[in-house]
């Protein structure tokens, strides 16, 4: 009788101790699969990243009534650019800025206004045409809140201001926001964008990140976050209700945004290119 209790003892014990070895095996083996997962993940990311920052990317705005343009803001890095060398020779040889912001003193001056009326003053230089055009892309993929499509540059143009980003603005023709929505940015590269539709979960996670960001202008611009597009993980982001171009009266948006976010296996965003225009003047406040 004992020795038969005894072995049975022995057969619980060992059926506990495989039991716990075989749950054991499995954690170490969900462990190894989550990590290799991870570092997938991670490469994948990693791998979308640059590829989209390899296909250069630049805002696209309406920048008034009739004038859609690519803009290139000047002096927001600590890298000169092709784009700002020209501005800066020319913006200094022909006095732009000088005789912009003192016209009455301005002998001969070297630019024409070109739209004044609008919350964004243009004007245009002829040799700064001239100079950009050298450089620029022959085509631009333009992506629209539903749609893309190729573009050429029409005008050079420019902003100089105290208060706000001076840009160059490469303005552009013919593209059909009766098809592609209202434009948002562009590549010297096409990307593959997929328009969908069900954003909403991730568009409210992202929303929630920015009003958790208190800064000294959050409540001067109470534009809400829009998904719109996403290419895997990368999302593709505006905050912008496209109103200030047309009549700043009626527009919310005093710092329209254009972003890419890639989410991470974390659930947590990573920024990877964010433009943006100041058309409160901040610098100035």
């Amino acid at each position: 009788m004992l020795k038969n209790t005894l072995i049975c003892c022995i057969t619980i014990l060992l059926f506990y101790a495989c039991n716990r070895v075989e749950k054991q095996k499995n954690n170490d083996t969900a462990i190894i699969t989550d990590t290799l997962e991870n570092i997938k993940t991670v490469e994948d990311n990693k791998k979308l990243e640059s590829e989209i920052r390899a296909a250069t990317i630049y805002p696209v705005y309406n920048l008034a009534q009739n004038t859609t343009a690519i803009v290139i803001t000047m002096f927001e890095n600590d890298k000169e650019s092709q784009f700002e060398k020209i501005f800066v020779n020319i913006r200094d040889t022909d006095s732009l800025e000088a005789d912009y912001f003192h016209p009455l003193t301005a002998k001969f001056r070297k630019f024409e206004y070109y739209d004044t009326l609008g919350i964004v003053h243009l004007i245009k230089s002829e040799k700064l045409e001239k100079e950009i055009k050298k450089i620029i892309e022959p085509k631009y993929y333009v992506y629209g809140t539903k749609g893309f499509s190729e573009v050429s540059v029409d005008e050079v143009l420019c902003r100089i201001d105290d208060c706000k980003e001076n840009f160059i603005a490469l303005t552009l023709k013919n593209f059909d926001e009766q098809k592609n929505g209202k434009p948002l940015f562009c590549s010297t590269k096409p990307l593959k964008l997929n328009y969908g539709k069900n954003y909403y979960q991730i568009q409210t996670k992202i929303q929630k990140m920015d009003d958790s960001i208190v800064y000294r202008y959050s409540d001067v611009d109470s534009t809400k976050t829009k998904v719109y597009a996403n290419i895997g993980s990368a999302l593709f982001i505006y905050n912008d209700d496209f109103l200030w171009g047309k009549n700043i009266k009626k527009s919310k948006s005093k710092f329209p945004e254009r972003r890419i976010l890639i989410q991470q296996k974390n659930n947590k965003f990573k920024t990877i290119w964010i433009e943006g225009l100041d058309l409160f003047g901040y610098r100035c406040d």
